[in-house]
């Protein structure tokens, strides 16, 4: 058992459980966490573990989660699948079968959701999901929640915004990694941008362990485009992609509308080639609640943080409301239910209520409000916010 500190490259599979507090008093609930702890797309991995944790040690902390009568303090178990379906499927197996929890917070990649997509209804396991896919919600399911907006519901509002406030702009490359969540963000940016008038250009995919971007980028390169959108490219791949491309002569502007992570863009990139990505930004970091955060997360794991853990940490709170309102830690149907009707709920940044019914055919996605950011100096910054 090793406590991840960071992206630590090359680990396998891995677990550990969080040093919280625990009282001699309470009952003890375990939580799982099935993540991309290690490896490219950490940043988002370490997020989801990072907002459950911060919750879990606020509740404890409170003197424990009070629920029918008995008072639970929370045990973190957390496992790596390093972005792969076969590791995720393992370690849900594990977390399910030896480690008894009922409550997973993740996956965040879309092809390690998918696979224990069945695992989780299977067993009535309530997961916290943070992967992309559309494949992730469905009429049947019953069980699984998606805990922050995907490219399915921010996309829209940034390729207008980019229309109306970028209008000289007309041709768009995109570049993706070579997986679920790559193919369907390929085909989601392809909607939208032609929707909006944009014509694409160019569509290439990579493997997530791809260093060397020259070849696709002088192939996207002869086709001139204005824009090269990023997608959902990891944030230090999104830099090396960034930093090659200015190197091959590229001067127009970069739009990411995947997940965030401008530190570490700006360190893969450099702060010159960095500056002027358009982005979708989860949150004001400006805020006293976003330092209050941050704080938090350097108790658990190596800074930076990344935003996404705002919404991780909501999430967390809004399952422990609802084990609350049900009554009990263990029925999952009557926690289900009570996580259905939680919204509209104040989170962090603002009010959050479920949607997804017309999308997916099943009210299991949380809508929250959207910002859209740019880099500036290194800096992330939001230039628009939009509201749900």
């Amino acid at each position: 058992m090793k406590k991840v500190m960071g992206c630590l490259v090359g680990l396998s599979l891995l677990g550990f459980l969080s040093a919280l507090p625990i009282s001699a008093q309470a009952e003890t609930l375990k939580i799982g966490v099935l993540s991309a702890l290690t490896g490219p797309g950490c940043e988002w991995g370490l997020a989801q573990d990072g907002g459950m944790k911060i919750a879990a040690d606020e509740v404890n902390k409170s003197g424990g989660l009070k629920v029918g009568g008995e008072t639970y303090t929370i045990e973190i178990i957390s496992y790596d699948d390093q972005y792969k379906a076969a590791n995720a499927v393992a370690a849900a197996t594990r977390l399910i079968e030896q480690d008894k929890v009922k409550f997973i917070m993740g996956p965040m990649g879309s092809a390690s959701g998918v696979a224990v997509k069945p695992i989780f209804e299977k067993n009535k396991i309530i997961a916290l999901y943070g992967a992309y896919t559309d494949k992730i919600l469905d009429p049947s399911v019953k069980y699984i929640f998606r805990m922050f907006p995907t490219t399915v519901e921010y996309i829209g509002p940034i390729v207008s915004w980019l229309r109306k406030n970028k209008p000289n702009l007309k041709t768009v490359a995109e570049v993706e990694p070579n997986d679920e969540t790559g193919w369907f963000s390929q085909r989601l940016i392809k909607e939208h941008y032609t929707k909006e008038g944009f014509e694409i250009v160019a569509s290439e995919l990579f493997e997530r362990n791809t260093k060397d971007f020259s070849p696709l980028l002088t192939r996207i390169l002869s086709y001139k485009p204005d824009i090269i959108e990023l997608g959902t490219t990891p944030p230090p791949t999104a830099g090396l992609v960034m930093r090659q491309a200015r190197e091959l002569g590229f001067t127009g502007p970069f739009v990411e509308i995947g997940g965030p992570g401008a530190p570490q863009i700006v360190a893969a990139a450099g702060k010159e080639f960095a500056d002027g990505l358009i982005c979708y930004s989860v949150a004001d970091q400006t805020t006293k609640e976003y330092k209050w955060m941050e704080e938090q997360y350097a108790k658990f794991i190596k800074p930076p943080m990344n935003p996404f853990t705002l919404y991780f940490y909501d999430a967390s709170k809004m399952l422990f409301e609802a084990m609350q309102k049900a009554g009990s830690v263990t029925d999952t149907d009557k926690i289900a239910q009570e996580m259905e009707k939680i919204t509209p709920y104040m989170g962090i940044q603002g009010k959050v209520v479920w949607g997804g019914k017309d999308t997916y055919g099943v009210n299991h996605q949380i809508l929250t409000p959207l910002f859209i950011g740019t880099i500036k100096n290194g800096q992330e910054q939001v230039i628009s916010k939009i509201e749900q």
